[in-house]
């Protein structure tokens, strides 16, 4: 959810219970003003009356009033004092119920004669008031509430638009671009705090990113050339005729590491530039030609060690990515199968629409398949293995957000490449 939306949310919340609690709260308020209103138009009414019953010693001649009812009777006998003000029903010559407020009073004229006073005062116009009252009240504070809600949204809108301007630019932020985030100006601090930090960060990464990238750049120059000319040196010094087979052996163990040393420095840049997005090009790519393609490069020693291979492709299954990555990856999968495979085996290639299956015979692997992809981790004891074939193309898997499975049944290994969308076009 937006902090936008979840703060009018909030908003809406909190002002809707707010607005519910005036609202009742202005009603009552109303309805208690109107009570009091009757109930001292009662009180004067009962004063009059009871002061002329007083002076004259008899009940008086009221003229009967719409929505007006007046009782005043004379009791033998001396009676309790009281006084009560309350709401009843009275039922009409028609049978029609109708709301009233009255009031109660019970005195004494003299130790032998006592009197009571009932006057009634009809509710019907007041309750039709105080329902008209509600209904004001409730289409008032329902437009107040939406109107409030809409201000607070564009108010919000307004607060928070440097913010996203800041989020949009860290977002489409390149390292690999010469241009810097330009950030908004505000005259918020937490803002201009933020800006602050984000232009500092985005300035150091690519600060280091371009030294990094400098530095890989002149490792491999740095490190090849030093290494293609050891090996070269070694391998003329190996054709000397007159070396003793102890001499030999050294020389052909030094070159064997030489050659590591080479594999292993390759294969660690790749990882860098992987990591670092030096392979930006990207186009679409048949995974089955990239396979057929692959699959000739090693039909030599597959045929050699009478591997057959089985290829079948379903689907046209394309994905977008970098060719040359495409094809470490492909390239990699298959040299794993045929590297830890049995003389005599088999390897089996299946493209479908969304994902790649390359499954092999083999020894059981001796590897937690927890730490297979990780770097220098072989699946066996190859002595031409380095260990980061696999650890490139978990790289490469993480790089276009796709998924990489390993299972293992018996003597039959099978990788399984998840696409990360349907990638038959």
């Amino acid at each position: 959810m937006k902090l936008l939306t979840k703060s009018t949310v909030y908003f809406l919340a909190y002002s809707g219970i707010l607005i519910m609690l005036g609202g009742v709260l202005l009603y009552f308020s109303t309805r208690k003003m109107v009570y009091d209103q009757i109930d001292n138009s009662l009180l004067t009414e009962l004063e009059i009356i009871r002061d002329q019953i007083e002076q004259t010693k008899s009940i008086p001649d009221f003229s009967a009033r719409p929505g007006h009812q007046l009782e005043v009777r004379l009791i033998s006998g001396k009676v309790r004092p009281v006084q009560v003000i309350n709401d009843t029903i009275i039922t009409d010559t028609t049978g029609y119920e109708h709301p009233y407020r009255y009031i109660l009073y019970r005195g004494n004229l003299d130790e032998n004669t006592g009197f009571s006073v009932v006057i009634s005062q009809t509710l019907r116009e007041k309750i039709v008031l105080l329902e008209y009252i509600g209904v004001y009240i409730f289409f008032l504070f329902l437009s107040l509430f939406f109107i409030s809600i809409f201000l607070n949204y564009l108010f919000s809108r307004r607060l928070w638009r440097p913010f996203y301007i800041t989020v949009d630019q860290a977002e489409k932020f390149d390292i690999q671009s010469d241009r810097l985030p330009v950030l908004p100006q505000t005259n918020i601090s937490e803002f201009e705090r933020l800006n602050a930090v984000i232009g500092q960060m985005t300035k150091k990464m690519r600060d280091d990113y371009l030294n990094l990238k400098e530095y890989h750049e002149n490792a491999a120059h740095e490190i090849q050339t030093p290494l293609a000319v050891i090996r070269s040196k070694l391998e003329i010094l190996a054709q000397r005729k007159e070396l003793r087979k102890e001499s030999l052996n050294l020389i052909l163990s030094i070159n064997e590491a030489a050659t590591r040393l080479y594999k292993i420095n390759q294969g660690l840049l790749m990882i860098s530039k992987i990591d670092n997005m030096y392979f930006q090009d990207e186009t679409d790519i048949s995974l089955a030609e990239t396979i057929e393609k692959i699959l000739l490069g090693y039909r030599e020693i597959m045929n050699l060690r009478k591997i057959k291979v089985d290829f079948l492709a379903g689907d046209k299954a394309m994905v977008r990515m970098n060719e040359m990555l495409a094809d470490t990856l492909v390239s990699n999968l298959i040299s794993n199968a045929v590297r830890y495979n049995f003389d005599g085996g088999f390897i089996r290639c299946q493209v479908h629409k969304d994902k790649l299956i390359i499954s092999n015979s083999g020894p059981p692997l001796k590897t937690d398949t927890a730490i297979l992809f990780r770097r220098f981790q072989k699946a066996g004891d190859n002595p031409q293995s380095v260990g980061l074939g696999l650890s490139i193309v978990k790289k490469i898997v993480e790089a276009y957000s796709m998924k990489i499975v390993y299972t293992c049944v018996g003597k039959v290994h099978e990788i399984t490449l998840l696409f990360a969308s349907p990638a038959g076009i």
